[in-house]
């Protein structure tokens, strides 16, 4: 789920990202210390972006997908100004940003970002059909070729960043994915980092159908009274948290036909 972290350590912020993303290391409630990726409200990241991030991240991993393991990441007042020393602009959007972001841990020594043009050896490709059907479903449009958000270490993906997906309401002509050619009509398959190396296969999506269909209501609603109460301290954002909780419900009763769809897109 979405463990919490303190945070205790600043170590500098990313070098790219939209959302400027600060790597720290923070204190978990038992007292282990982990490394983690953390992003924080800002002009570029909305608390609803938070919120999406965080469904997709629990939701990946119970679809056993290779999702980094996931936290809140509080900032005391006192962290703050240990940072506003060395890096005052950093310090300025902490001040501003809403206390509790949402952390990533830090990838092992090894991984490097998906490069499209490279082949699919045979061993990979369950799992990048899985992670292809999943974006799909989740109406994720940010695993480009520009920007993969994909990683690789020998035959080991790790996927992160999942801040645009879910996003359902205020799109024209929106379909959900379960819906006759709902997904070649929006045209996200052929900008997903792994549309080539699939296209023209037919993947066998059984073991993800099965594990979609184990996240029953119980477990959606888990997610939802999971996150910090500060994210969804706004109406706006109490809606967009039930909104997501709707949707991946719905999801949910027709995976089948949504994944029937998925395997048309490859076709």
């Amino acid at each position: 789920m979405l463990d919490a972290l303190t945070a205790t350590r600043f170590d500098r912020p990313m070098n790219r990202g939209r959302t400027s993303p600060l790597l720290l290391e923070g204190e978990t409630d038992v007292g282990s210390t982990v490394e983690v990726v953390a992003k924080f409200t800002s002009p570029q990241l909305s608390v609803e972006g938070l919120i999406r991030e965080a469904f997709g991240a629990m939701l990946g991993a119970d679809l056993g997908l290779p999702v980094p393991a996931c936290y809140c990441v509080e900032v005391t007042t006192g962290f703050i100004a240990s940072v506003a020393g060395s890096h005052s602009e950093v310090a300025a959007a902490l001040t501003q940003a809403v206390p509790i972001g949402f952390g990533s841990a830090k990838l092992p020594p090894g991984f490097a970002a998906w490069m499209p043009q490279r082949s699919l050896p045979e061993a990979m490709r369950r799992v990048a059909a899985e992670i292809y059907a999943f974006d799909l479903l989740i109406q994720n449009p940010d695993r480009r070729p520009d920007n993969p958000n994909l990683q690789l270490k020998g035959n080991d993906f790790a996927i992160f960043d999942h801040e645009m997906a879910l996003v359902t309401e205020g799109i024209l002509s929106w379909r959900p994915p379960w819906e006759l050619g709902a997904l070649a009509a929006a045209n996200a398959p052929q900008g997903h980092v792994l549309y080539r190396a699939l296209q023209g296969t037919r993947p066998d999506l059984t073991r993800l159908s099965d594990a979609w269909v184990t996240v029953d209501a119980a477990r959606l609603w888990a997610y939802r009274t999971t996150l910090p109460p500060v994210w969804t301290a706004t109406a706006q954002a109490a809606h967009t948290a039930d909104t997501l909780l709707s949707f991946l419900s719905e999801l949910r009763q027709n995976i089948e036909p949504a994944m029937q769809e998925i395997k048309r897109t490859l076709t």
